[in-house]
């Protein structure tokens, strides 16, 4: 047992797909939830919910049904359609986990995979 006070966190992590496919949304979204996981040492147990959202080209499937298979039945999901904004970036997923963790928020952190990284560049060295 630790004397650290357990806080809820955010993390972000958002990754990108070629096309508009049931498949494509899974894996992609299967892998940026495995790489928030590993990237801060989480248990799936410590994930209190998970907010996803889609750019507009995207349809096919909802991204929260990849955590399901991951085996997350008992977190608070959501699926919602990203705000449209004029040359912003396409085919896009991105993920805001509420997590239960001791480490301080600087400590987390975020995941940018695949053409999301242009999102964040500064953040790009972090993402695997």
């Amino acid at each position: 047992m630790t004397n650290e006070a357990t806080k809820l966190r955010g993390v972000r992590g958002a990754t990108t797909v070629e096309t508009n496919t049931r498949d494509e949304i899974l894996e992609a979204t299967r892998e940026l939830l495995t790489a928030l996981i590993d990237a801060n040492q989480l248990d799936a147990a410590d994930v209190a919910s998970a907010f996803f959202s889609a750019t507009p080209d995207l349809n096919a499937e909802f991204p929260a049904v990849a955590a399901r298979e991951l085996g997350w039945t008992h977190v608070a999901l959501t699926c919602m359609q990203e705000m449209y904004v004029p040359g912003s970036l396409g085919m896009c997923i991105r993920v805001l986990l509420h997590v239960n963790t001791t480490r301080r928020q600087d400590e987390m952190r975020f995941v940018y995979l695949r053409g999301a990284r242009a999102l964040r560049p500064d953040l790009a060295g972090d993402a695997k």
